[in-house]
C-alpha cells in the first residue's frame, strides 16, 4: 500500500521495492535529498523503527509542497514531541482517498 499511495517516493527508485528492507534503504537514500542527515534517519529508525521512520519519509514526499521544512517535520514526527502521534498507516490511507476522489 505504501509504494503504491507514495508514488513520488517510488518513482525516483531504480528497482522495484519489494519489502521492507527495500524501503528501508530507499528511504535512508531520500532522506538526503530532502535536507534530513542521515544520522537524524539512523536516529529516527531507532527510536520508532525502521517501518515508521522509512513511512514517514515516503508520506513527506508525497506531501510535497505542503511541508516547509522537510528537516524539521521529519524529526518532529520521529524523536520530538509528536512522535507518539504520528499514524503512518493513517496517513497513507488517507492520501490513497485523496487520489482516488481526484482520479
Amino acid at each position: 500500500m505504501l509504494t503504491s499511495v507514495c508514488d513520488q517516493a517510488t518513482s525516483f527508485s531504480t528497482e522495484r521495492l519489494r519489502n521492507w528492507l527495500d524501503i528501508e534503504n530507499h528511504a535512508r537514500t531520500l532522506a538526503p535529498m530532502m535536507g534530513i542527515h542521515p544520522e537524524t534517519f539512523e536516529k529516527a529508525k531507532n527510536a520508532v523503527g525502521a517501518q515508521k521512520a522509512s513511512c514517514a519519509i515516503f508520506i513527506m514526499l508525497q506531501l510535497g509542497k505542503r511541508i516547509r521544512d522537510f528537516g524539521a517535520y521529519f524529526h518532529s514526527i520521529t524523536l520530538g514531541q509528536k512522535q507518539n502521534q504520528f499514524d503512518p498507516l493513517a496517513l497513507i490511507k488517507r492520501l490513497s482517498e485523496t487520489n482516488e476522489r481526484t482520479v
